[in-house]
């Protein structure tokens, strides 16, 4: 299921990415300040408005034309159901980067 999460988002990239003209995906992972694990999707695409940012995990809210508004939805609920989360920072015209964060490994 986290796959299909991962492949959501690098699809999202490409679309967002499809009229640069120097289009970059990039995937990285880390442990970030809390010591969460998680997997960054980043581009340099057409970026997210704030207040689009605020409705895009709600089912059926797209800005595509073709688009369902089911997958970034059904992201997030896969990581909650794996204890984790899927976030996004963005800015209009500068590209975005969601974050897979994944819940803290008990020792």
């Amino acid at each position: 299921m986290i796959e299909q999460v991962l492949i959501n988002l690098v699809k999202n990239a490409l679309d967002a990415t499809r009229h640069c003209l120097r289009p970059q995906i990039e995937l990285s992972a880390g442990i970030n300040e809390e010591g969460k694990t998680f997997i960054r999707v980043s581009d340099n695409g057409t970026g997210i408005p704030v207040e689009v940012q605020e409705r895009i995990f709600i089912p059926f809210f797209t800005t595509k034309p073709s688009g369902s508004g089911i997958g970034l939805s059904i992201s997030r609920q896969i990581m909650h159901m794996h204890k984790g989360d899927l976030s996004v920072l963005s800015e209009n015209g500068q590209g975005s980067r969601f974050f897979v964060t994944f819940g803290s490994i008990q020792k």
